[in-house]
């Protein structure tokens, strides 16, 4: 009877237990699936262990492929990342992180990242249950450190495994010895061996079980691409097959790693019988060296794993985009050309949320001026992302958007740095220099640059900037330059055409319409900007009286003498 009630409670258990996780998966499909298209609301958090997997793969790059960290930062490249990523795993985010980071010369892989988002947009259950299955894989913050991990297998071996497995020999002859003997009292010398096995296990096992954690991730990544390729009712292996052939490579580690996974859950659970079992397997260095051997293994297929965790992590990442495509009031794809012109109809800025729509075709080199907020830094960032974005992605935010292939490089944030003694401008002029550097290397670039040079004097500002735009100019490069100084578009005549943006102040309030205009702006509207904000009319009245001719005269009187 005893029997019978205990069988009842742990069937009753384990139904329990399957109706929850039914429920569970039923509900966070439909999660899934409402999510799906929906605008992802910015959550403000640290890019840092995302970028592990980038700060590995970026060695194998070339500098001319990939967005220097001074442009990332300066278009705000973390929140066009957030504003973007729907992954459901740690893998999707490093993935479609990296891929942003990057500016590919070719469109090699276009065709088959356009097929695949076709592919999870139109099969929506299916989709749905493969995001399940990387969900699965989770978000923790230890995850994203298995790149580094990979990277770096050799440093985490057993030091001297020979010694372990002596002392493996010697359990065994210790055990044989007797029987061959025939004399139980030999079995002393195996209970000594045997508690001597056990100290050094014991001593040694922390280091393998810190370890473990990180080879669990690599067996769970194999595991989800198993059942998203061996899944009869998906059909994304038989269209794309990019899984199940990486996977096979990894059969005999995951088979070890899953005895050790075992006992060592076993071993946590407290129970006697558990806790036995772990030091009589233990007292034969088994785990110990199978683990130093799944080390070994990785370390010798790791360039076929991390395949295998970039294919898995753009299934995650190529979703992700085609949420970020429908959550959009429109998008386009790039068209390439070969003429070194930007032609861009209704472009707009990703992260604001009611954009006004640009159209312009930049045929040159320009220069646009207007006053602060009126609309000249979000434009100039908007067509850096745009390209950026359409090399990458495959992805604008335009309804039409033509250009030539091109390294995208900016000069924007400037700020002081304090801790390598660098002021204002000298920081300005170290970036400066790196877009000079940068356009004698040959490949076409969009450079883009705010307030040029304002670090300086006006007249000092003035010729530097017109110097270095004009040497710019000169290289394979389109050069967009948004600046206050009207002067230089009167120097630099011919070279660079102009566009503006504009405001109108009203008695009782200031209009911008965020829109491109043909030609320079002459307008001077900052004293207006000071009375319409609410400065004293003292400082209002002395700076419209204020003559700047003066200063002129009397400076040259002191340079005379």
């Amino acid at each position: 009877m005893k029997i019978l009630t205990i069988v009842v409670v742990v069937v009753a258990i384990y139904i329990f237990i399957v109706v929850r996780n039914k429920a569970r998966n039923k509900k966070a499909l439909k999660e899934i699936q409402f999510r799906f298209g929906k605008k992802v609301q910015r959550k403000k958090y640290s890019c840092k262990e995302i970028e592990y997997y980038w700060k590995e793969r970026t060695k194998n790059i070339n500098d001319d492929e990939k967005i220097d960290d001074i442009t990332w930062n300066d278009l705000d490249m973390d929140n066009v990342f957030m504003r973007m990523n729907d992954c459901n795993s740690y893998v999707g985010e490093q993935i479609l992180y990296s891929r942003l980071h990057c500016i590919p010369k070719g469109d090699s892989s276009t065709k088959i990242f356009e097929d695949k988002m076709a592919f999870f947009s139109s099969k929506i259950e299916e989709r749905s249950k493969i995001q399940l299955l990387l969900n699965s894989l989770g978000k923790y913050k230890d995850n994203y450190n298995l790149p580094i991990f990979l990277a770096n297998l050799n440093l985490n071996r057993i030091l001297n495994i020979w010694k372990y497995k002596m002392l493996q020999v010697l359990l065994i002859l210790s055990i044989i010895f007797p029987i061959v003997m025939q004399d139980t009292k030999y079995f002393l010398i195996t209970s000594m061996v045997f508690a001597l096995n056990v100290m050094v296990y014991c001593l040694s096992k922390a280091k393998y079980e810190l370890n473990l954690d990180m080879l669990e991730h690599v067996v769970a990544i194999v595991n989800v691409a198993n059942k998203i390729s061996n899944n009869k009712e998906f059909s994304y292996e038989s269209t794309f097959g990019d899984l199940k052939k990486k996977t096979i490579p990894f059969k005999k580690i995951t088979k070890m790693l899953a005895f050790i996974k075992f006992k060592k859950d076993a071993s946590i659970s407290g129970d006697v019988f558990a806790l036995l079992y772990d030091y009589i397997i233990g007292a034969t260095m088994w785990d110990i060296v199978a683990y130093n051997n799944i080390i070994d293994l990785l370390e010798n297929k790791r360039e076929e794993f991390m395949e295998l965790f970039e294919a898995l992590g753009e299934i995650d990442a190529t979703i992700s985009v085609a949420s970020f495509r429908k959550s959009l009031p429109f998008f386009c794809r790039p068209t390439y050309v070969k003429k070194h012109e930007l032609n861009m109809e209704k472009l707009y800025h990703p992260l604001i949320d009611e954009p006004v729509c640009n159209t312009v075709n930049i045929k040159n080199s320009s220069i646009i001026t207007g006053s602060n907020a009126s609309g000249k830094s979000t434009y100039i960032k908007a067509v850096s992302i745009n390209i950026i974005l359409g090399q990458n992605i495959n992805t604008c935010m335009a309804e039409k958007i033509s250009f030539p292939r091109a390294y995208v490089i900016t000069s924007m944030a400037v700020r002081d740095d304090l801790m390598a003694g660098d002021s204002y401008f000298i920081k300005e002029i170290k970036y400066l220099k790196r877009i000079v550097e940068r356009a004698n290397q040959g490949r076409f670039m969009v450079c883009v640059i705010d307030e040029i040079l304002r670090g300086t004097n006006t007249e000092e500002r003035i010729a530097s900037s017109a110097s270095v735009m004009s040497f710019l100019k000169s290289k394979n490069c389109i050069a967009i330059v948004a600046s206050h100084d009207f002067e230089l578009t009167q120097i630099l005549a011919g070279q660079y055409d102009n566009y503006h943006f504009t405001e109108k102040i009203n008695s009782n309030d200031i209009v911008f319409d965020y829109k491109i205009h043909e030609g320079a702006s002459n307008s001077k509207n900052a004293i207006k900007l000071l009375k319409y904000v609410g400065f004293p009319d003292k400082i209002i009245k002395e700076a419209q009286t204020f003559n700047y001719n003066e200063i002129n005269i009397s400076r040259d009187r002191l340079a005379k003498g």
